[in-house]
């Protein structure tokens, strides 16, 4: 359903451009052919790529959620190790001065520790999630360039199936090569 509603509102230009012309010097038959193809690819791609884009992102779930749970595991323990460092410093300030200087300095350098490693964390994370992004949104584009050269191939196939000559057949075969070394780069 939503596919018919996004070819009707692309369609919307053609027939105001219709309205306004008098219907005059619009190729209808192209506008059919052409939302007929772009139907027809829409469909595939929903087809052939749905199931692997749910696994794959259902995996990425999963790869997140157990990164988080890390994190809040680390936290966890930062947090009880802080909690431990109180409880030693309020010991410590029972004592001398001394103890309780050499104590909040090393209760400084635990928590700056713990800060830099808690960033170190998340910075990587942040650094793993932007590489798996890229990658995957550069393999979806291969996926669907390889798409659209095989069903480009399929319809010229179809449509000057029986009605080229030999000459035709040997130029149309050297547009296509060149008009696919054109895609590809």
């Amino acid at each position: 359903m939503k596919i018919i509603l996004s070819i009707l509102f692309l369609s919307l230009p053609a027939l105001a451009l219709a309205a306004g012309d008098g219907g005059h010097g619009i190729p209808w038959k192209m506008i059919i052919y052409q939302t007929i193809n772009v139907t027809i690819l829409i469909g595939g791609l929903v087809y052939f790529l749905r199931k692997p884009a749910a696994a794959h992102f259902s995996q990425k779930r999963a790869l997140f959620v157990g990164a988080a749970e890390r994190a809040q595991a680390a936290r966890k323990q930062a947090e009880d190790e802080h909690t431990d460092i109180k409880v030693k410093l309020s010991k410590l300030e029972s004592t001398a001065e001394e103890s309780v200087s050499r104590a909040r300095a090393e209760a400084a350098d635990l928590k700056k520790q713990m800060i830099a490693d808690a960033e170190a964390l998340s910075q990587r994370l942040r650094t793993e999630a932007a590489q798996n992004a890229k990658h995957e949104i550069d393999r979806a584009k291969a996926h669907l360039r390889i798409a659209m050269i095989q069903e480009a191939v399929e319809a010229t196939r179809e449509q000057l199936g029986g009605k080229v000559t030999k000459e035709d057949h040997q130029r149309l075969q050297g547009d296509f090569v060149q008009h696919i070394q054109e895609v590809q780069t």
